[in-house]
């Protein structure tokens, strides 16, 4: 959604003019904030019908599959796409089932602690390259991770995917 005419807008703001361009009748909720646990009352995940995880912090990931699980509302996660290079080596499976991607091997560990099990996840099994970093990295990080256009992207179409399927198949046809 990302464009030169959207510098300095909020993404938020982007993507929900973006939607109501494609459907004026859309309902778009739009919350301004940077997922932490600390900000995680602004938002009541018993009025979701399926939540997306797709936050960079391990904290926020946690954090927002737990409150899912105890709304009692499907999830997906998005694992690493960060420092990764090639869209067709995506794949859409359980966290248990994923590989080479470190990411989600630390999730894996972190939700077996906290009881979560059989999550579905996109991932890939990409190693990640290693970019030239040209400025320190936050403090309490190794690195920033580099993203290309097509890697998220192509994730994002993916967990959409599987949303829209779940949910069809949540609805009985006559």
């Amino acid at each position: 959604i990302a464009t030169r005419s959207t510098v300095g807008k909020y993404k938020v703001d982007v993507m929900k003019d973006r939607i109501l361009d494609i459907n004026p009748k859309a309902e778009v909720n739009v919350y301004k904030c940077f997922y932490l646990p600390e900000t995680k009352d602004e938002f009541d995940f018993s009025q979701y019908d399926y939540v997306v995880d797709a936050v960079d912090t391990v904290t926020a990931k946690l954090e927002i599959l737990q409150r899912a699980r105890a709304a009692g509302v499907p999830a997906i996660s998005c694992m690493g796409t960060g420092n990764k290079l090639r869209p067709e080596l995506l794949r859409l499976s359980t966290l248990e089932k994923t590989e080479g991607c470190p990411l989600a091997r630390v999730m894996r560990k972190e939700l077996r602690t906290r009881g979560i099990h059989h999550l579905k996840v996109v991932f890939s099994p990409e190693k990640p390259v290693s970019p030239a970093q040209p400025e320190a990295p936050p403090p309490g990080r190794r690195s920033v991770p580099a993203s290309n256009p097509w890697v998220p992207a192509t994730a994002g179409l993916l967990l959409g995917s599987a949303v829209v399927r779940d949910l069809i198949a949540q609805v009985s046809l006559p």
